[in-house]
């Protein structure tokens, strides 16, 4: 069920604007990893794109992103490579895309700024070269030490991934100069502490631990409260016993808020979803993780050999993410903490029955740590006061 997010008193409306297009330059993967919502939580669009996105799909798509950017009045736009695997293209795809990209962006007097997202097996010294030369932001998945990691995170033959994985880390720790980080889906079976000393012992300097993709038609499997107590037990060593810890963008963009701030994403806060997805055969579609709440619900037949961006506007789906705020359901309006969680990420929302309307089904366990980070800051915040407090009578 996608209902309408627009009435008919909405025709002029102009929503915010998308700064960001994930890319998907591959379809394919060599990883089967269980959770994956591309391959593995119902939806079977890929298997009717390319395997890759052709060169003429992707001179169109610079064309059609670089005339937006200039009839929205945008400067800066992030293209972030994706996939599937994107880095099964090859290097000379990517090394021709990036330094086309260059001449569109300078033609429209814009700038593009660059991220990858890979599973690291194939990032190699060519690879990372490459990527430094044109400022590429690298991002690597892995869940952790080598048990954790290969067991989410197998290739088709049923063999672990962590030794290619840990080996891409160890050669971006040793890149001087690198823009890279850590993507890691968050498995609250696992040992949270165990977890992140094995990146901090890595060097890892970013880690994004992603909340699991679940909704209410696919509820998680694990005991109630098990998501919650992993990230109390990951933020208390993170904040509290770690001397130079890394920096987790989950907890920051909490923190931010919970001191009256903003955040960076569309996992935590009331910023609209306003990212658009380009498949590998050249659609402008809404953001990819929608995808676990149906077969082909983020689908829209919009092309950019003929689409302008601005058509993918009037999609019912991608203005529910432009107006998520406004479909909360009624506990959310009310909750405390709806201005730091937002109502939780969209697809975790989703029942077939009511679509959107409903609070995320990790609500008690985003409402646990919220509440446990809130409490460690206002602790910290008294004391400072306190001692501010001691110093000015003396």
């Amino acid at each position: 069920m996608v209902p309408d997010a627009l009435t008919s008193s909405d025709a002029a409306y102009k929503p915010p604007l998308a700064t960001t297009f994930v890319l998907k330059i591959a379809e394919l993967c060599n990883l089967n990893c269980s959770y994956c919502y591309m391959y593995n939580k119902g939806d079977s669009s890929f298997r009717l794109r390319p395997k890759f996105m052709s060169r003429d799909i992707a001179e169109a798509m610079l064309a059609r992103i670089a005339g937006y950017a200039q009839r929205q009045n945008l400067t800066n736009i992030a293209l972030a490579l994706h996939g599937g695997e994107p880095l099964l293209i090859g290097l000379d795809w990517v090394e021709w895309f990036l330094e086309r990209a260059h001449v569109v962006a300078s033609s429209a007097d814009i700038a593009f700024g660059f991220g990858i997202q890979t599973n690291g097996t194939l990032l190699d010294q060519n690879w990372v070269e490459l990527l430094l030369a044109h400022k590429v932001t690298i991002g690597v998945s892995c869940d952790g030490p080598e048990e954790w990691n290969d067991l989410g995170r197998p290739d088709f033959a049923g063999q672990g991934s962590y030794k290619k994985v840990r080996a891409a880390l160890e050669l971006l720790a040793a890149t001087g100069g690198a823009d890279w980080g850590v993507l890691t889906v968050v498995n609250p079976l696992a040992p949270p502490r165990a977890v992140l000393k094995h990146f901090v012992d890595l060097g890892v300097e970013q880690i994004d631990f992603l909340w699991p993709e679940y909704n209410h038609d696919s509820p998680p499997p694990w005991p109630a409260g098990a998501l919650g107590q992993y990230y109390c037990e990951l933020f208390d060593y993170w904040y509290n016993e770690l001397p130079s810890p890394p920096k987790i963008r989950w907890f920051k963009n909490a923190m931010m808020l919970l001191l009256g701030g903003r955040s960076d994403c569309d996992v935590l806060g009331t910023n609209p979803v306003t990212d658009i997805m380009v498949e590998s055969d050249g659609t402008w579609e809404p953001l990819d993780t929608l995808r676990i709440c149906g077969d082909g619900i983020t689908r829209t037949g919009l092309d950019v050999r003929h689409c302008d961006v601005e058509e993918i506007w009037a999609v019912p789906l991608y203005q529910i993410g432009l107006r998520a705020q406004k479909l909360l359901a009624d506990q959310c309006q009310s909750c405390a903490y709806r201005r730091i969680c937002g109502g939780g990420y969209l697809p975790h929302r989703y029942r077939q029955d009511n679509g959107f309307s409903n609070p995320s089904i990790h609500c008690a366990d985003l409402m646990a740590v919220l509440s446990h980070i809130r409490q460690q800051i206002a602790g910290d915040l008294e004391e400072v006061r306190a001692a501010a407090a001691t110093v000015a009578e003396r």
